[in-house]
């Protein structure tokens, strides 16, 4: 008998590399690859901007698991949209709930045709979606990050701080990518919590043709567009006879043209870039969480150099791969010395390629959802 999952995610699979994408991906494989599990995935339509080809190329990569896509506003009939959406969400008592019932009702219809043994649910701020789940099943917040230290200037975080961790407390398995967020859910859940290691195939090979220099992915965030704009204002002039590649939504943020800076957009072969890279750069002044690029770049044997956000959530601050530093003259002098000290470029490499190889191989991943899961 298969064991039935409900899997929860608001973002569309087939939609851009960002990090948040990057893993759903990585879960969906691992669900479609398991013939043990009857899979149900629910997304949302208006949030994920769900095309109908879209849906078509989710149905041939992933064959083995059912799809469902909800709305959460209805925009298109105005009265359900103001009496089912705007004028009750005016009136929502929980701070960082992003749920509607319009939303709620069509999640619970679902949850009301299969006796769902396993419920895994995406981010705290749809974590309300739980109450239209039966208590028999076995649920499962996977947090990605802490959303109170998203708005961490705001007066009221108090009362955020509150929220999040009561609709933590709701669930049976607490999923966190970060060191940081897991110490802080432990301590006020009580409740278990799980650090997954975020895994990815380990891609390191020998390499000297170097066809790119520097390598920069990333998604056109608020968090990476304040990172890109420091690194071209005060990094960008101090570098010499570098050139930097940028792929991903992040181009769209940089509206002037560099001479040394190449901006490619979406791209088909992500793997291309990686393997031909020398180093790659996550210029990142704010954000929580663990770094989905940070650790992609690193499973390529790649050094990284980032700022203190850049290695937020690693189990290891240090020894690691990844140079940081706050200081514009300081993180080029990192970029420099990658480039043109070899001892030190191999140093910085195999650092980080041991520990990539010690604390996020798919092997130590898939022994903790295979004990959940299967």
């Amino acid at each position: 008998m298969k064991k039935k999952v409900l899997y929860f995610m608001p973002d569309n699979p087939m939609s851009g590399k960002a990090g948040n994408t990057t893993r759903l991906n990585y879960m969906l494989s691992y669900f479609n690859e398991n013939k043990d599990l009857d899979v149900t995935f629910v997304s949302l339509r208006d949030w994920g901007m769900w095309k109908k080809e879209e849906e078509t190329l989710f149905h041939e990569k992933f064959p083995n698991i059912q799809l469902y896509l909800l709305d959460k506003k209805y925009k298109k009939h105005f009265l359900k949209y103001l009496f089912l959406y705007k004028i009750p969400y005016l009136f929502k008592k929980n701070s960082i709930d992003t749920t509607s019932y319009i939303l709620r009702k069509e999640f619970s219809d679902i949850v009301k045709k299969s006796a769902f043994e396993v419920v895994l649910i995406s981010y705290a701020t749809w974590g309300k979606l739980i109450n239209e789940v039966p208590s028999s099943a076995y649920k499962i917040i996977d947090t990605h990050d802490f959303i109170t230290a998203q708005s961490r200037h705001k007066r009221t975080i108090g009362k955020l701080f509150q929220d999040e961790i009561s609709i933590l407390k709701q669930y049976d398995n607490i999923w966190t990518y970060s060191v940081e967020e897991e110490y802080i859910f432990d301590q006020f859940t009580d409740k278990k919590v799980t650090l997954m290691p975020v895994s990815f195939p380990e891609n390191m090979s020998e390499r000297s043709d170097f066809k790119y220099d520097i390598l920069y992915v990333a998604s056109d965030n608020p968090h990476n567009i304040k990172g890109i704009h420091w690194f071209l204002k005060e990094v960008l002039p101090l570098l010499n006879n570098v050139k930097i590649h940028i792929i991903g939504k992040i181009g769209k943020a940089i509206a002037e043209d560099y001479p040394n800076v190449i901006k490619y957009g979406m791209v088909d072969d992500l793997q291309e870039f990686y393997n031909h890279a020398k180093i790659a750069i996550c210029p990142m002044l704010s954000g929580t969480g663990v770094k989905i690029k940070v650790l992609e770049a690193l499973s390529y044997g790649l050094p990284v150099v980032t700022n203190r956000r850049g290695v937020d959530g690693l189990i290891n601050k240090k020894d690691n791969g990844c140079l940081v530093s706050q200081d514009p003259v300081e993180f080029s002098k990192a970029i420099h010395q990658l480039m043109n000290d070899d001892a030190f470029y191999e140093k910085i490499k195999m650092q980080g390629i041991c520990y990539f190889k010690e604390n996020h191989n798919s092997k130590i991943e898939k022994e903790i959802l295979d004990s959940i899961f299967l």
